[in-house]
C-alpha cells in the first residue's frame, strides 16, 4: 500500500504548492488533507500513513489531545504540530506530549516542511530502534532472572570483594528473604565466617572447580565459576544440596544389609531346624518307652523347649523369606502372635508384659510379611520407649477391633513408655527421622510402616503424651477377596 502524508487542519493551506514542494524534494508520498481529528483518525485506520502534520488547535480537539488519543490507540506514526506563531513554551510542551517536531503555518515555512519531515522520521526511527533495544534488554533480563530463579540449586554471584551481586530465588528462600535484600551483603554476613572463608578459598585461584563441602548439617556439591566483566572480577557459585542423595544411599545400603540379614537368618534357621527336629523325634520316642515318671516329666520339658525353638525358627523363616509382595486371607491376631514370639526373649529380658485384647476379627486380604514388619517396627519402638523411661514393669497392649460400619480392621498398639514429645510427633513417619543416638537407629522403621499401611489402603496414626505412653492406631480395610489378581507386583 502506497504511503501517505496526512495533514489535519481547518486552516487554509496551499495544497498544490505543498504537493509540488514535497515532490521537488523527492518525496513521492501522496498528501492527504482533512479538517478535524475524528476524520483524521478514520483516515489513519484505513491507510498507510507515513507521517502526520496536525494543527495545534482543531474544531473537535486540540493537537495535544490528538497526540494523547493516538497514543492511547497504540498508533505509532511520526507527528509534527503546526503552529500559527512561534511559542517556545508551546513547542516544548508539544515535544513532551509526543510530537517529534513543530512547524509554522505560512508560505515561507512550507519550503522547510520536507526537511522537518526527514528529521522527524529519522528521530522516530532512532527512538523506535532504541525502544526495541530497551525492550530486548528488558526481556533478556527477565528471561535471565526467570531461568536462574527456576533452578532449585542455590546460585550466587559475588564481586571481587565477595559481596553479593545477585542471588537466585532458591537461595533467598533458604534465608526467608527477597533476592533483592541479599544484594550487597557479604558472604560472612549471610553464611557466617567459616563458610565465607571456605567459599573464598575456592575462588582464590580463579579456576573453575567443583567440591563437596559440609555447611551446618547439610552436604553440598559446590561449583565456582570465575569470570570478568567490565574489567572487574566476579564469581558464580552453584550450590547443590546432596544430603538427600546420601540419605538415599544409606537407605539402599540398609536395604542390602536387611536382604543379606534375611539370607543369613534363613540359612541359620534351616541349619538349626534339622537338629531340633531330631531332638523332638527322639525325645518323643524316649518318652513313649520310659516308665519313670521323673524322666518322662523331664522329657516333656525338653519337648516343650524344642517345640518352642521350632516355632521361633518357623517365624524367622516366614519373616526372612524373599518373595514378591502378595496378599492372602490372613488373621491379624495370628500375625501379632507370630511377631511377639520373635521378640519373646527380649521382652522377658526387659521385663515387659504383653497384654492381648483380641476381638473376633475376620480374615482379611493382606500381605502377612509386610504387616508383620509394621507390627515388629512398632513393637521395637515400644520396647525402646519403655527401656529408656526406666520403668520396671513395662506393658505393651495389643488390641484388635472390627468396625462393621466402616468395614475396617483396627489394631491398637499401646505402651507405657516415655512417650513422644509434641514438637516432634508430626515427624516420626518422616524417612531417616530418629531420636536415637548415631549408629543405633536408621529412622526408617516407622516410615516403612507408614508406606506399607498406605499401600494396603489403610491409615496409621499415633497418639502420645510425654511420660505417659504412646498408642499407634492402624486401620486396615476389610477385604475378603481380591479385586483382580491376588498378587501385587511392586
Amino acid at each position: 500500500m502506497e504511503q501517505k502524508i496526512l495533514f489535519i487542519t481547518d486552516k487554509p493551506l496551499r495544497k498544490n504548492l505543498l504537493s509540488k514542494i514535497f515532490k521537488n524534494h523527492g518525496e513521492n508520498s501522496e498528501l492527504v488533507f482533512t479538517e478535524n481529528a475524528e476524520s483524521g483518525i478514520k483516515i489513519i485506520k484505513k491507510n498507510n500513513i507515513k507521517a502526520i502534520f496536525v494543527s495545534e488547535q482543531l474544531p473537535d480537539m486540540d493537537g495535544y489531545d490528538f497526540l494523547y488519543r493516538i497514543k492511547k490507540m497504540n498508533i505509532s506514526i511520526p507527528v509534527i504540530l503546526i503552529f500559527e506563531e512561534r511559542n517556545e513554551a508551546m513547542v516544548s510542551e508539544a515535544i513532551k506530549k509526543g510530537a517529534l517536531d513543530c512547524v509554522l503555518r505560512n508560505t515561507r515555512s512550507f519550503y522547510a516542511y520536507p526537511f522537518v519531515l526527514d528529521r522527524a522520521i529519522a528521530r522516530y526511527e532512532l527512538e523506535t530502534e532504541r525502544a526495541e533495544r530497551e525492550w530486548l534488554i528488558s526481556e533478556s533480563q527477565k528471561l535471565w532472572v526467570a531461568v536462574i530463579d527456576g533452578i532449585r540449586d542455590y546460585i550466587l554471584i559475588t564481586d571481587n570483594e565477595l559481596k553479593i551481586f545477585r542471588a537466585n530465588k532458591a537461595l533467598s528462600e533458604m534465608f526467608n528473604k527477597h533476592p533483592k535484600d541479599l544484594i550487597g551483603l557479604s558472604l560472612s554476613g549471610l553464611f557466617g565466617d567459616d563458610t565465607a572463608k571456605m567459599l573464598k578459598e575456592m575462588s582464590d585461584d580463579r579456576i573453575s572447580k567443583t567440591e563437596e563441602k559440609i555447611i551446618g548439617e547439610q552436604t553440598y556439591l559446590i561449583s565456582v565459576f570465575p569470570f570478568n566483566y567490565n574489567d572487574k572480577d566476579f564469581n558464580i557459585y552453584v550450590m547443590k544440596n546432596i544430603s538427600e542423595m546420601y540419605r538415599l544411599k544409606e537407605q539402599l545400603y540398609h536395604s542390602y544389609k536387611l536382604a543379606s540379614l534375611g539370607l543369613l537368618i534363613s540359612g541359620i534357621a534351616h541349619e538349626i531346624n534339622n537338629p531340633i527336629t531330631g531332638i523332638i523325634t527322639y525325645a518323643e520316642l524316649l518318652k513313649m518307652k520310659s516308665k519313670d515318671e521323673q524322666i518322662t516329666t523331664g522329657l516333656q520339658k525338653m519337648l516343650n523347649g524344642a517345640e518352642r525353638c521350632k516355632h521361633i525358627i518357623e517365624n524367622l523363616l516366614t519373616f526372612s523369606r524373599q518373595k514378591s509382595p502378595s496378599r492372602t486371607l490372613e488373621s491379624v491376631n495370628d500375625i501379632i502372635d507370630r511377631t511377639i514370639e520373635l521378640r519373646s526373649y527380649w521382652l522377658r529380658k526387659n521385663n515387659i508384659e504383653i497384654i492381648r485384647k483380641y476381638s473376633e476379627v475376620p480374615f482379611t486380604l493382606i500381605d502377612p510379611q509386610q504387616i508383620q514388619l509394621v507390627i515388629l517396627n512398632i513393637l521395637l519402638n515400644a520396647e525402646h520407649a519403655i527401656v529408656d523411661s526406666g520403668i520396671e514393669n513395662g506393658k505393651v497392649t495389643f488390641e484388635t477391633l472390627f468396625n462393621t460400619d466402616k468395614s475396617k480392621i483396627i489394631i491398637n498398639i499401646s505402651d507405657n513408655g516415655c512417650g513422644i514429645p509434641q514438637n516432634i510427633i508430626s515427624r516420626i513417619f518422616d524417612p531417616f527421622f530418629t531420636t536415637k543416638p548415631v549408629g543405633t537407629g536408621t529412622g526408617l522403621g516407622l516410615s516403612i510402616a507408614h508406606g506399607i499401611i498406605a499401600e494396603h489402603g489403610g491409615e496409621i496414626k499415633v497418639e502420645s503424651k510425654k511420660d505417659e505412653g504412646t498408642t499407634f492406631i492402624i486401620e486396615l480395610p476389610y477385604e475378603k477377596q481380591s479385586k483382580g489378581n491376588v498378587q501385587i507386583i511392586t
